[in-house]
């Protein structure tokens, strides 16, 4: 199993959830997979990039062989393709192993120039997952029901999520931990206590709040989900930054 890479510039995508009836992100997707193919770019899915906990059957069967394609692309081009186990994909901790022009791993740790990075989904810092995990599935699984009644669910759930870490932080006032909007305080204690390890970044996905958070120690970046937007984590020799694939 390989959990340790160097790679001189790497993309790091999450949460595209292929083969939900609410995702539309293949035609974005493999695009950005033939871009960054062109552009000789390692590529890591750091999670849920495919739909089982809420799948369907027709639209995985109708977004994978073409995605696929884009994946061989870019280790024809001579770069790697990660994939990170998530949530919503956890079955695939059966097979941690190569497969196929996949490198499957629970993690990663990426040395890049003198910069280490820490990439890992991040369900394992989500209270609700860890405390109520059979309420958890439940409730993932009552969500795909809503989903295909109305894609509008979705993105009034997230809105849900944001207006409620406002409510949380007003309350709380300043002993309220700094967090991404709509994010659990979990994640950035979670993401510190890595920091202190002797990473320069962490990257988390799961949450589906993109954005970046200085730490006392380094930075926490979250890559979203493209469920809502296209956003990109690009690892270089010089920096970590997040983009949107829109803008390129």
């Amino acid at each position: 199993m390989i959990i340790d890479v160097s790679t001189e510039k790497m993309v790091v995508i999450s949460d595209l959830h292929l083969g939900n009836p609410f995702s539309s992100t293949k035609k974005r997707l493999i695009e950005f997979l033939y871009w960054a193919a062109e552009n000789k770019y390692d590529v890591c899915i750091n999670g849920d990039g495919l739909e089982i906990a809420q799948v369907s059957f027709r639209k995985l069967a109708e977004d994978v062989p073409e995605v696929f394609r884009a994946v061989k692309a870019i280790s024809k081009a001579g770069n790697r393709v990660f994939y990170i186990v998530g949530n919503h994909d956890i079955l695939l901790e059966n097979f941690l192993e190569d497969w196929g022009p996949l490198i499957l791993a629970p993690f990663l740790n990426v040395q890049c120039g003198n910069q280490r990075i820490r990439i890992e989904h991040g369900h394992l810092y989500d209270p609700f997952f860890v405390k109520s995990p059979d309420l958890y599935e439940f409730m993932t699984w009552l969500g795909g029901f809503a989903l295909m009644v109305s894609p509008r669910a979705y993105k009034l759930w997230i809105k849900f999520e944001e207006v409620k870490s406002k409510i949380r932080r007003f309350f709380r006032g300043p002993s309220e931990v700094q967090t991404l909007p709509g994010e659990h305080p979990d994640f950035v204690i979670a993401a510190e206590e890595v920091c202190a390890r002797g990473f320069d970044s962490i990257i988390f996905g799961h949450t589906h709040h993109a954005g970046v958070l200085a730490l006392p120690n380094g930075r926490y970046f979250n890559s979203g989900s493209w469920l809502i937007e296209p956003h990109f984590i690009e690892i270089s020799s010089d920096d970590v930054e997040i983009n949107t694939y829109s803008n390129f």
